[in-house]
């Protein structure tokens, strides 16, 4: 069964169009996507705009999106995780698609027996919205915050509200807690998590100047569960830093395609790899690198 992946399109419609074309010429049967789907502010750029901006985007071009790509390709399912700017993330689900499946901290079993976990928070970002935002443990340390910061006031509302970042991510739990709480796969050895953060320390979370920004939790999540594969995004330029798209954490093959660091806004070139799921190690391509 041919996967496509890629994530932190960040509601570019150019990267969307290069989706289907690129779902149509792989003969992809199943996408996932990682995050960061929306885009990340509005032409006014205030950030009280954002909900209102992403909920047009999803109601006049992403569901129809992925209407077309269901009727114009071989693909029947497609998964999804918010990722740390998609505070209007919920409106995608009020009115359900039968091919669209929320992997938000849940998980779904293929016929074949694979499975997909889907987990979204990210460690703390110098960025200011915190809803998909936590510590990643107790110790780690973070960046600096922009005070104010904006949290989601209710999934079914357009209404940001400011929070101090130190107070707000202090109260809340942790990555490390909530990595205990996922679903329990069945079989390891056929198990993908989709994560948007990407574990800390490996060729998939750094940025300019190969500083490493990822989840350590994650990365000892990983460590110990040995599952078959995880994929993950949010740092768009860690491929281009490090020289590579995935990294081994034992036997688990981990995977960042990065996104459009390389070329320029005019000229876009879809980070995305696909795999046959069946052969992951022998068959995982990168559409650029």
């Amino acid at each position: 069964m041919k996967v496509l992946f890629t994530s932190d399109l960040h509601g570019e419609t150019r990267l969307y169009h290069e989706l289907l074309d690129l779902m149509q010429t792989e003969f992809a049967e199943i996408l996932i996507l990682g995050g960061d789907l929306l885009p990340s502010f509005a032409p006014s750029k205030r950030y009280e705009d954002m909900i209102p901006n992403q909920k047009i985007f999803v109601a006049q071009f992403l569901l129809p999106f992925f209407k077309t790509l269901i009727e114009k390709t071989l693909a029947r399912l497609i998964f999804l995780i918010p990722g740390n700017w998609d505070l209007g993330y919920p409106c995608l689900f009020r009115n359900p698609m039968e091919n669209m499946v929320d992997l938000s901290q849940k998980g779904y079993r293929l016929p074949s027996g694979y499975e997909l976990i889907g987990y979204f928070f990210v460690p703390p970002t110098p960025f200011r919205p915190k809803t998909y935002e936590k510590m990643d443990d107790r110790e780690s340390p973070w960046p600096p915050q922009k005070n104010p910061s904006y949290i989601r006031l209710a999934e079914q509302d357009n209404q940001l509200t400011t929070i101090d970042p130190y107070v707000y991510l202090k109260q809340g739990g942790t990555i490390e807690e909530d990595l205990q709480r996922l679903p329990r796969p069945t079989d390891l050895k056929k198990i993908i998590y989709v994560m948007h953060s990407p574990p800390y320390g490996t060729r998939l979370d750094s940025i300019q100047g190969g500083h490493h920004v990822g989840s350590k939790a994650i990365k000892t999540f990983v460590e110990k569960s040995q599952p078959l594969l995880t994929l993950h995004g949010h740092i768009h330029e860690s491929p281009e830093v490090s020289g590579s798209f995935f990294d081994k954490i034992g036997e688990t093959i981990s995977v960042n395609p990065g996104q459009f660091t390389s070329t320029s806004r005019d000229s876009y070139e879809l980070h995305a790899v696909t795999f046959e799921l069946e052969r992951i190690e022998e068959t995982l391509s990168h559409t650029c690198l």
